[in-house]
């Protein structure tokens, strides 16, 4: 059934009519594991949120990718609008974007001087002959010969402020027992002159914590109205685990051993390098350390060579002391190291000699932060008190979406955005 969806969709782009409805989900998801080092960011900054503004867009977002082994194939790409919880939109494609429907992807170049070879490919959009005309949430979509070969998609959005949001996130939140180890936000967005009849039931705020959708709050409604602004306070979803600094570690230089790296050794197919072994944290006391929130920032130290084609991958080992099996939970590497996924190539498997657990990713050469979690068998919900413990103390960085569903036009406006420092 998929497959003929997404093959409907693809003729109706082909025909000019580019219709919506299929059941492609729209998340960061990986569809081919020769696929690596996804990178979508605005303003030349590997560390920003792909979100740019309605009014000035042209070529701000950058998106680069490796293909393992690639031939340097000529691949293709689109985009569509969401809903505020990511989900396709009704709206017809002459309504939320101008120009073409989908493009090329042919600016790639390939690797040099590196163990594993790859393709690299680069593209800045928006492009003036395919540009979004409304803000909101958008899903970018690369692919092959067709719809039916995807090769990947991203989350990206567009902001058309009209809204101011913050938020403070106080010292005692409204359970007292989790005083020590939550972090509760309370938020006002301040409408200006926005306010409009149904305002409560057509607006939604969503708050991420650092680079997670996991347990990202979506669609919350306001919890109190007044003449100019609304406030969100008092509500359970607006609770955080506090979580804990990110560990990390640096592999953009092969021949320097450089922090939490245990051991570094090269092989006649690639670096090999085993990172320092780790254990729970949850019932140390909080040590405060400077981190990048979980993401990651792909370099090679040497100024002369090109990150984008002269950084090479290498396999990392890493290692969690435990002395025996989690009963009722897996364990995973949380980070952007793995886009924030969690499958089989972040999972960690239990290894009785070693009393731990293991887990090997291929990574491009860079600086990485990641953290252990646990993903409860039942529920599914990605904790970290098992693993790295919570605590007030602990820097997040929130970021803050506010939208507004247009009824006239019927799709979900995106007129607020902020980031908002736990401390």
């Amino acid at each position: 059934m998929r497959k003929h969806i997404l093959l409907i969709w693809a003729i109706c782009a082909a025909t000019g009519l580019f219709a919506q409805d299929f059941d492609l989900p729209c998340g960061n998801i990986n569809y081919k594991p020769e696929v690596q080092t996804v990178l979508l960011y605005a303003d030349d900054n590997q560390l920003n949120d792909p979100i740019v503004p309605l009014s000035d867009m042209l070529g701000r977002l950058t998106l680069t990718f490796d293909i393992i082994d690639g031939q340097g194939e000529v691949l293709n790409y689109t985009f569509i609008h969401c809903s505020y919880d990511w989900q396709p939109t009704d709206i017809q494609r002459m309504q939320y974007a101008s120009g073409f429907d989908s493009d090329r992807l042919d600016d790639y170049a390939f690797s040099r001087n590196t163990l594993i070879d790859y393709a690299n490919y680069h593209l800045r959009f928006p492009k003036e002959d395919m540009m979004p005309l409304v803000s909101g949430n958008y899903l970018l979509i690369v692919y092959g010969d067709d719809l039916n070969d995807l090769y990947f998609t991203r989350r990206f959005m567009v902001v058309d402020e009209k809204v101011q949001i913050g938020a403070t996130v106080p010292r005692y939140p409204d359970n007292l027992a989790l005083t020590n180890t939550h972090q509760q936000l309370n938020v006002t967005v301040n409408m200006n002159s926005f306010i409009m009849n149904n305002t409560q039931q057509f607006s939604h705020l969503t708050i991420r914590q650092n680079g997670r959708w996991d347990n990202a709050a979506v669609g919350l409604q306001a919890t109190y109205i007044y003449p100019d602004y609304l406030t969100f306070e008092h509500h359970p979803q607006t609770v955080f685990e506090g979580t804990n600094q990110y560990l990390r570690f640096n592999t953009s230089n092969f021949y320097f051993q450089s922090e939490n790296l245990a051991h570094i050794r090269q092989t006649d197919e690639s670096f090999e390098i085993d990172i320092a072994t780790c254990e729970s944290r949850a019932r140390k006391a909080y040590a405060t350390y400077e981190d990048i929130h979980g993401e990651k920032f792909v370099y090679v130290e040497d100024e002369d060579l090109d990150n984008a084609t002269e950084a090479d991958y290498c396999r990392v080992n890493f290692f969690y002391k435990s002395e025996a099996p989690l009963t009722h939970e897996d364990m995973y590497i949380m980070g952007a190291l793995n886009d924030w996924r969690f499958d089989e190539s972040n999972k960690m498997t239990y290894d009785y000699k070693l009393r731990g657990y293991t887990c090997s990713m291929v990574l491009k050469q860079g600086y990485y932060n990641f953290m252990f979690v646990t993903l409860d068998r039942n529920t599914y919900e990605i904790k970290t008190d098992l693993t790295a413990g919570n605590h007030w103390e602990t820097n997040n960085i929130y970021k803050l979406y506010f939208y507004f569903y247009n009824v006239v036009k019927g799709y979900d406006e995106l007129i607020g955005y902020a980031t908002v420092n736990s401390h």
